[in-house]
């Protein structure tokens, strides 16, 4: 199979009864921001099939999961889950409302070229509250071969984030 890029090649992908991407585990890094003090409202961009978020609201927060495939959405929302889930393009959340207290994306931001990293960028700092953290988990080459590193994270947000770290994938 391609690596799916479209919303409807994820759709056909999520369709599948296991894709080949994605980890049951939570990332560490994922459970030290939702456990911060003063987190309450957490978005999570290009949440796929929402194990993460289901993960976050059953550690009593409020979590809203977007991901522009539909089919990932059913199945996220068929799970018993306090977690909401919707249908999005994370380059234009226009019908989301914030402030969110704290977001992550876990595989998303790597996916997307250079116009929609910097629309994904303007939609996060629009749904944050001010200080709050975006966590961004992405692989170092993305599907669509563009380096990705702490440089690139910098140029795209830096009108409205600081990094504040940054490690490799291991």
């Amino acid at each position: 199979m391609q690596v799916p890029v479209t919303s409807e090649d994820f759709d056909r992908a999520y369709e599948q009864p296991i894709t080949f991407w994605g980890d049951v585990r939570i990332p560490p890094e994922v459970k030290t921001l939702v456990g911060e003090r003063g987190i309450d409202r957490v978005l999570e961009l290009g949440c796929g099939v929402g194990r993460f978020s289901r993960w976050v609201a059953g550690q009593g927060k409020r979590a809203v999961g977007v991901d522009f495939s539909p089919v990932a959405i059913g199945k996220a929302k068929r799970e018993a889950s306090s977690a909401e889930f919707r249908v999005g393009d994370v380059t234009n959340l226009a019908g989301l409302e914030g402030p969110f207290d704290a977001s992550f994306d876990v595989g998303c931001f790597h996916c997307l070229n250079a116009s929609g990293q910097r629309a994904y960028a303007a939609e996060v700092a629009r749904l944050l509250r001010p200080g709050a953290v975006h966590l961004l988990w992405a692989l170092d080459s993305s599907p669509s071969d563009m380096a990705f590193g702490p440089d690139l994270v910098r140029q795209v947000f830096h009108a409205d984030f600081t990094l504040t770290k940054s490690a490799p994938n291991r």
